[in-house]
């Protein structure tokens, strides 16, 4: 009777983890997994401003749970993204210098950009 042969067993069995991966693939799981009920809420809130005036929606998202949960996605998705592009980066940029250049762009990238979507949840949500 022969072994099942699978990338856990037989030749490949050096080459991938019995458990659950490296701590890479660990947080894209895991950041993908905060991302669905997150994104969930998010365009639930977002959807329930369509038709209301603008002093309105800005109450809406300034109460605490909205903006946090928006803060939340925002940052979330950021993480995500970011480990996205780097599996890309790694992969498909053979240059050592190059890659090393994207990673660092690639970081601070995603950083400003959640930082001004932040800022812009914040700026709605602050009282006038």
């Amino acid at each position: 009777m022969s072994r099942f042969q699978s990338g856990r067993s037989g030749k490949g069995d050096a080459f991938v983890s019995d458990r659950s991966g490296s701590l890479h693939a660990l947080a894209m799981r895991h950041s993908a997994r905060a991302l669905a009920p997150l994104a969930l809420l998010s365009i639930w809130q977002i959807v329930g401003l369509v038709g209301k005036p603008y002093e309105a929606a800005r109450a809406e998202i300034g109460r605490p749970l909205p903006a946090i949960a928006l803060i939340a996605f925002i940052v979330v998705v950021a993480y995500h993204a970011r480990l996205g592009v780097e599996n890309i980066i790694e992969d498909y940029v053979h240059d050592e210098a190059l890659k090393a250049k994207a990673l660092i762009v690639n970081k601070w990238l995603v950083i400003a950009i959640a930082a001004i979507w932040t800022l812009a949840i914040m700026i709605i949500a602050a009282p006038r």
